[in-house]
């Protein structure tokens, strides 16, 4: 079967750098997601908003493990980056 994939558009709590945000990530990816294709693809600094790649089989268990932090927000789902930018990062 062939891994398709979601991006997770989140907020950080808090202020965060982008390297905060990496080692956040880092943490959740050695824990429970080590082979899922997990990765950020995108963050801004300033509206502390971002991208975090994954496959659409574990996209339930990621987005429980990124809430549960209490680092991340998830604002919502989408299959393409260009679809998940225009819903969720355009500015308006």
């Amino acid at each position: 079967m062939r891994l398709r994939k979601r991006y997770i558009v989140f907020e950080s709590t808090g202020k965060k750098s982008v390297s905060d945000v990496q080692k956040s990530l880092i943490f959740l990816r050695r824990e429970q997601v080590s082979k899922l294709g997990f990765r950020l693809v995108f963050y801004d600094e300033r509206s502390q908003r971002g991208l975090v790649r994954c496959g659409h089989l574990d996209l339930e268990k990621v987005k429980e493990d990124m809430s549960r932090s209490g680092n991340f927000r998830i604002l919502g789902v989408s299959g393409t980056i260009k679809g998940a930018k225009r819903k969720f990062l355009a500015k308006g």
